[in-house]
């Protein structure tokens, strides 16, 4: 038997941490509860992780109830964006696009370039990047896709649209 997984929608996620909010015992809003989805890479895993800081920071910072603008407040704080990088996603980015223009570049180099093990990009940060259009595995190395120059706010170079496609 062959299966696929897949990653969930927001929506989808945003019902899983609906219930898992009520089992830890927090209050939450479905706009709370989509913020975090938003941002959770697709994977329940990450959507309870988060839940369980955003928990703590309403917890501490505020009146222990989960709303949109409480849980926007805390996944800054981890330096989530509203796409769902974190930080090692745009090094990654920064690194392929500024230090190596962009690509070809091999895993190694990448590697070394952002200081986190080559394993790691491949099985953690990779599939995200690639599934949301930002880079590509190539024969050659990983290469940025506009997507990543977009949200740099970096200009694509001139003759290099032809080039990825």
């Amino acid at each position: 038997m062959t299966s696929r997984l897949d990653y969930y929608a927001a929506a989808e996620l945003s019902q899983i941490i609906e219930r898992s909010a009520g089992l830890i015992g927090v209050g939450i809003d479905a706009k709370g509860a989509l913020e975090i989805a938003n941002r959770s890479r697709g994977t329940p895993r990450v959507a309870n992780n988060l839940l369980r800081w955003v928990r703590d920071y309403a917890q501490v910072k505020g009146n222990g109830f989960i709303d949109q603008a409480t849980a926007d407040r805390a996944l800054q704080m981890l330096d989530i964006d509203d796409d769902g990088l974190d930080e090692m996603d745009k090094r990654l980015l920064e690194a392929l696009v500024s230090r190596f223009e962009g690509g070809p570049v091999g895993i190694s180099s990448l590697a070394v370039a952002v200081g986190e093990d080559s394993g790691t990009i491949e099985e953690v940060n990779e599939p995200y990047l690639i599934q949301e259009g930002y880079l590509k595995r190539t024969p050659q190395g990983r290469v940025a896709l506009p997507k990543a120059y977009q949200k740099l706010g970096v200009k694509l170079p001139a003759g290099r649209q032809s080039e990825l496609f």
